[in-house]
């Protein structure tokens, strides 16, 4: 569990977000979690709304977990006997219990990865004058109005690029699993493809440019570098 929370916080910094640099947004993200922990629940719609957006609730390593349990038929062959049964139901809410908790170590920074990423972008925006309600055009000449849910989305696919998620391993790559290669291959592929992905989004940010009442500007220069210096430290 450990190593759990605390690689999943090295992604955070990976793409420049400092961990714990900001209360509001570590409250928020504990109140979203869904665990028996005191405090937590409290921000139910916030965690369904990041659940639609594909944020949440796709940790890679509980996803190989689960699968492999899944093509042994884990339990089972053991529900014969009353007295093993008997025996498995206390264990059985142990390992819900764990499970949960283990989905929660890696929701907690991905909510407060989009979070920051949410609020750095409104940040940006409003450095070169375009507040919400506003219109601005991107390089290619489309016009976009920013907006709560424009904000909402970007951060939402900056996660979801950035940060492992179980839920863009292909199933090629779920498939080696069966073979004696290695069962938690998701993990590393992850690494791979959000490496990938940093290093691109930050690239993109560095150069990306806005036309704002015919003038241009490159808003998101400093994430950019801010992302690359995370990345390589």
């Amino acid at each position: 569990h450990m190593r759990n929370f605390v690689s999943a916080g090295a992604f955070a910094a990976a793409n420049g977000i400092l961990p714990f640099a900001d209360k509001q947004a570590i409250k928020q993200a504990y109140q979203a979690l869904q665990t028996p922990l005191k405090g937590t629940r409290q921000q139910n719609e916030l965690y369904q709304e990041l659940l639609e957006l594909g944020v949440v609730n796709s940790n890679v390593r509980l996803g190989d977990l689960t699968r492999l349990m899944e093509d042994v038929n884990f339990g089972e062959t053991m529900t014969s006997d009353k007295g093993m049964r008997l025996l498995l139901k206390p264990l059985s809410k142990l390992k819900q219990i764990s499970q949960d908790l283990y989905t929660a170590e890696d929701d907690f920074w991905k909510i407060y990865s989009w979070a920051m990423e949410k609020s750095r972008i409104e940040k940006a925006f409003e450095k070169i004058g375009v507040t919400r309600g506003q219109f601005f055009k991107r390089a290619d000449g489309t016009e976009v109005r920013l907006t709560e849910d424009f904000l909402k989305r970007e951060a939402a696919d900056i996660v979801k690029n950035n940060i492992p998620n179980y839920d863009y391993v292909s199933d090629f790559i779920k498939g080696l699993r069966k073979l004696p290669i290695g069962n938690f291959v998701s993990f590393p592929a992850e690494i791979a493809r959000t490496g990938t992905n940093i290093v691109s989004r930050a690239l993109r940010e560095i150069n990306e440019e806005v036309i704002v009442n015919g003038k241009a500007f490159k808003p998101f220069q400093t994430i950019g570098y801010t992302r690359l210096f995370g990345f390589g430290a």
